[in-house]
Protein backbone atom coordinates (compact mmCIF):
# COMPACT_ATOMS: atom_id res chain seq x y z
CA UNK A 1 0.00 0.00 0.00
CA UNK A 2 2.71 2.35 0.81
CA UNK A 3 4.30 2.04 -2.62
CA UNK A 4 1.45 3.27 -4.00
CA UNK A 5 0.76 6.23 -2.85
CA UNK A 6 4.81 7.04 -3.25
CA UNK A 7 3.61 6.30 -6.92
CA UNK A 8 1.07 8.28 -7.12
CA UNK A 9 2.76 11.33 -5.58
CA UNK A 10 5.59 10.88 -7.35
CA UNK A 11 3.17 11.12 -10.86
CA UNK A 12 1.03 14.18 -8.68
CA UNK A 13 4.47 16.42 -8.16
CA UNK A 14 5.84 15.31 -11.81
CA UNK A 15 2.55 17.10 -13.11
CA UNK A 16 2.97 19.95 -10.86
CA UNK A 17 6.23 20.66 -11.78
CA UNK A 18 5.18 20.54 -15.69
CA UNK A 19 2.26 22.74 -15.21
CA UNK A 20 4.21 25.45 -13.21
CA UNK A 21 7.33 25.50 -15.61
CA UNK A 22 5.21 25.61 -18.55
CA UNK A 23 3.31 28.58 -16.81
CA UNK A 24 6.24 30.46 -16.35
CA UNK A 25 6.47 31.37 -20.12
CA UNK A 26 10.10 31.12 -20.56
CA UNK A 27 11.54 30.60 -23.76
CA UNK A 28 16.24 29.93 -23.66
CA UNK A 29 17.67 29.66 -26.80
CA UNK A 30 21.23 29.13 -26.96
CA UNK A 31 23.45 29.76 -29.83
CA UNK A 32 27.62 29.45 -29.61
CA UNK A 33 28.41 32.36 -28.08
CA UNK A 34 25.18 33.97 -27.13
CA UNK A 35 21.61 33.21 -24.83
CA UNK A 36 18.56 34.51 -25.57
CA UNK A 37 15.99 34.40 -22.61
CA UNK A 38 12.40 35.63 -23.03
CA UNK A 39 10.17 36.36 -21.03
CA UNK A 40 6.58 37.97 -20.60
CA UNK A 41 5.60 41.47 -19.26
CA UNK A 42 3.74 44.35 -19.35
CA UNK A 43 6.56 46.02 -21.81
CA UNK A 44 8.46 44.50 -24.54
CA UNK A 45 12.45 45.77 -23.31
CA UNK A 46 15.55 44.11 -24.63
CA UNK A 47 18.13 43.63 -22.11
CA UNK A 48 21.88 43.17 -23.51
CA UNK A 49 24.74 41.98 -21.20
CA UNK A 50 28.37 41.57 -22.61
CA UNK A 51 31.19 39.14 -21.08
CA UNK A 52 34.54 38.33 -21.80
CA UNK A 53 34.50 34.76 -22.43
CA UNK A 54 38.27 34.62 -21.97
CA UNK A 55 38.56 36.03 -18.27
CA UNK A 56 36.19 34.65 -16.36
CA UNK A 57 33.41 36.05 -17.64
CA UNK A 58 33.98 39.58 -16.66
CA UNK A 59 31.56 42.25 -17.98
CA UNK A 60 32.29 44.04 -21.15
CA UNK A 61 30.78 47.58 -22.13
CA UNK A 62 30.23 46.66 -25.56
CA UNK A 63 29.59 48.55 -28.73
CA UNK A 64 25.90 47.38 -29.83
CA UNK A 65 24.07 48.04 -32.82
CA UNK A 66 20.67 47.79 -33.18
CA UNK A 67 19.14 47.81 -36.44
CA UNK A 68 21.09 51.09 -38.00
CA UNK A 69 21.56 52.85 -34.44
CA UNK A 70 25.11 52.36 -32.52
CA UNK A 71 25.07 52.42 -28.64
CA UNK A 72 28.44 52.39 -26.46
CA UNK A 73 27.17 53.61 -23.04
CA UNK A 74 28.14 52.23 -19.86
CA UNK A 75 25.00 52.69 -18.61
CA UNK A 76 22.85 51.65 -21.11
CA UNK A 77 21.91 47.85 -21.65
CA UNK A 78 18.22 47.99 -21.03
CA UNK A 79 16.03 49.21 -24.71
CA UNK A 80 12.55 49.81 -24.70
CA UNK A 81 11.50 48.48 -28.26
CA UNK A 82 8.17 48.07 -30.26
CA UNK A 83 6.83 45.03 -31.78
CA UNK A 84 9.18 44.21 -34.72
CA UNK A 85 12.34 42.07 -36.14
CA UNK A 86 15.64 43.27 -34.66
CA UNK A 87 19.11 42.96 -36.06
CA UNK A 88 21.71 43.59 -33.18
CA UNK A 89 25.40 43.27 -33.36
CA UNK A 90 27.60 43.40 -30.21
CA UNK A 91 31.63 44.13 -30.59
CA UNK A 92 34.34 45.06 -28.44
CA UNK A 93 37.74 46.34 -29.24
CA UNK A 94 39.67 43.42 -29.83
CA UNK A 95 37.03 41.02 -29.32
CA UNK A 96 34.87 38.76 -32.27
CA UNK A 97 32.05 40.18 -32.45
CA UNK A 98 28.46 38.28 -32.46
CA UNK A 99 25.12 38.92 -34.79
CA UNK A 100 21.78 37.92 -34.04
CA UNK A 101 19.13 38.31 -36.98
CA UNK A 102 15.90 38.43 -37.46
CA UNK A 103 15.31 38.70 -33.26
CA UNK A 104 11.37 38.69 -33.43
CA UNK A 105 9.84 41.01 -30.41
CA UNK A 106 5.85 41.17 -29.66
CA UNK A 107 3.76 42.82 -27.81
CA UNK A 108 5.18 41.88 -24.14
CA UNK A 109 8.45 39.93 -24.66
CA UNK A 110 11.23 40.73 -22.35
CA UNK A 111 14.27 39.67 -23.93
CA UNK A 112 17.58 39.18 -22.17
CA UNK A 113 20.83 38.86 -24.28
CA UNK A 114 23.90 37.08 -22.65
CA UNK A 115 26.95 37.74 -25.03
CA UNK A 116 30.34 35.51 -24.42
CA UNK A 117 32.89 37.47 -26.69
CA UNK A 118 36.11 35.79 -27.53
CA UNK A 119 39.53 37.13 -28.49
CA UNK A 120 40.06 37.94 -31.87
CA UNK A 121 42.79 36.63 -33.09
CA UNK A 122 43.36 39.29 -35.77
CA UNK A 123 46.71 40.86 -35.77
CA UNK A 124 46.55 44.38 -34.89
CA UNK A 125 48.70 46.04 -38.11
CA UNK A 126 50.48 49.64 -37.84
Amino acid sequence: MQKVLNVHSFIYLLTYLFITGCANSRVKVTQGNYSIKKFKSSDSWITINAYDNEISYGALTPIIKINKLYFHNEGIKTFNVEDSNYGIRISHIGKISIEIKDLVVKKGDSIVINAYLKDDPTPIVD
